[in-house]
């Protein structure tokens, strides 16, 4: 299915953003990253009128840190905040939830405060926030407020948040000194969402002595559930094999998870007890390292992501759009209805048919094309939120005179490929992954390729290519 017909609005500022959500406070969306809204849109299990898109607006592009905290404006991209190194020393389990979350293609559109707000009780950002009692902050005419985390989240995909209120930033607070963390999760394959996931936080006195023990588990309740597992372990550790069974014990006795086609209530309790008794024993070891060490500088970050966000001017609301989009270096002039996705005008309106489309909801990676170099799901992304964009398709990864590319000689001379549906996007994915690590492992280039699907092959073969492309100069494998 596609999306239904809506005007979409590319604001400026935060105040004209906030101003088109007051005019439809009951029929607009905010478009951030857009990899969970655009699947909705087109599954029409969402119908709004009007799309806001607010990635023009360069003021919420940031991630700052200091002694306090991380803070992450609303359209700085998993992938910002991930490899920003200033925010990882502060906070730690925000990088080790992001580590979870999808695969690197979906983590370089999706964004943290979209993530937040989608209020997805599988989704690992929640409960991060909630486990260390962050804060949403949000905008609407009438003004700013902060909302804690115990309160943001009201129920599953459900928040606090007002129909005319905009989520501008989320705040996530440095723990004390003497804490350690620790983020496991159960799921069929990396990176789809856990059956069972548990996040602990562990603080130690000078001597090893645990002072606070909290865990927190998605998938197993509405909203992100936390426990806190202190009376049994206060004073003593966690590799004291009594305290830390009666933690579990605790935890498996208060958690109440529900059966579903996935996995039955006693199997999640029976995952919430194993991740929970790894995951404190993680937390501790990090904990009692973090009191051995000294205090590490954290006051820096990526004040500025926002340069590939600046590329698009403000669109007042409409429903059709006059676009230009540049792709394989060639400028388009199209006009697009606003619903219109990027894969369906790469296909449709521009005649490029190697961008393929499979499941149309970001999961399968046949459309996957390079956005300003970056691997993308054009099933996830409208042809109007490209405009501005350097698009590379499969098309463009061939030489100037015709022939084949090195990744994709690599795919033909090691058969990494058999129907070639889903050849596109692994082509693309590995020309991004290949010029990031030039030389990967094994177990590297299966991770790269992990985010796709393929339907014939064991990926044997995919797996050869990569490592079969990655041994040619690597100044030949990137466009």
């Amino acid at each position: 299915m596609k999306p239904r017909p809506f005007a979409y609005a590319r604001p400026d500022g935060v105040d004209e953003a906030v101003s088109m959500l007051a005019g439809h406070p009951d029929d607009a969306k905010v478009l951030a990253g857009g990899q969970s809204l655009i699947p909705l849109l087109s599954m029409r299990l969402a119908a709004p009128a009007i799309l806001v898109d607010i990635n023009r607006i360069g003021e919420l592009a940031y991630v700052r840190t200091d002694e306090d905290g991380v803070r992450v404006g609303a359209v700085a991209r998993h992938s910002d905040v991930e490899y920003d190194e200033a925010a990882a020393a502060a906070q730690p389990l925000l990088r080790k939830a992001l580590r979870l979350v999808a695969h690197p293609t979906i983590r370089n559109q999706g964004t943290v405060v979209g993530s937040i707000a989608h209020a997805d009780p599988a989704a690992e950002l929640p409960l991060a926030l909630t486990l260390l009692e962050g804060a949403v902050t949000c905008r609407s005419r009438g003004g700013e407020r902060r909302i804690p985390a115990a309160e943001f989240f009201v129920g599953p995909l459900e928040t606090a948040l007002a129909p005319d209120e905009l989520a501008t930033e989320v705040f996530f607070p440095v723990l004390p000194a003497g804490s350690g963390t620790s983020y496991r999760e159960i799921s069929r394959r990396h990176g789809d969402y856990a059956v069972c996931g548990v996040a602990a936080v562990v603080r130690v006195d000078g001597q090893g002595a645990v002072v606070s023990a909290r865990a927190g588990y998605l998938s197993m309740a509405p909203t992100p559930y936390t426990v806190d597992l202190t009376v049994p372990l206060h004073g003593g550790r966690v590799d004291d094999g009594t305290a830390l069974d009666g933690a579990v014990q605790l935890a498996t006795a208060t958690v109440e998870p529900g059966t579903d086609v996935h996995a039955t209530a006693d199997y999640r309790r029976h995952l919430a007890g194993v991740l929970t008794r790894r995951a404190l024993h993680e937390a501790y070891a990090k904990a009692v390292q973090s009191s051995d060490s000294s205090p590490r500088d954290c006051t820096s970050g990526r004040p500025d992501v926002q340069s590939r966000r600046e590329k698009r001017g403000r669109r007042s609301p409409a429903k059709t759009h006059d676009i230009r989009l540049h792709v394989n270096g060639t400028a388009y002039d199209v006009t697009v209805p606003a619903r219109r996705l990027l894969s369906d005008a790469l296909r449709h309106d521009l005649g490029l048919t190697g961008t393929h489309v499979g499941c149309e909801h970001g999961v399968c990676g046949a459309c996957t094309v390079l956005i300003d170099g970056e691997p993308t799901r054009s099933c996830l992304m409208l042809a109007v939120a490209a405009e501005g964009h350097e698009i590379t398709t499969v098309e463009g990864l061939a030489e100037d005179d015709g022939t084949l590319g090195p990744v994709q000689r690599a795919f033909k001379e090691c058969h990494g490929l058999q129907c070639g549906f889903c050849t596109p996007g692994f082509l693309t994915t590995v020309t991004a992954g290949l010029r990031d690590n030039p030389a990967p492992t094994r177990e590297e280039a299966r991770d790269m390729v992990a985010g796709n699907l393929c339907r014939c092959t064991g990926y044997q073969n995919i797996v050869a290519a990569v490592l079969g492309a990655a041994e040619q100069a690597p100044e030949t494998v990137a466009p």
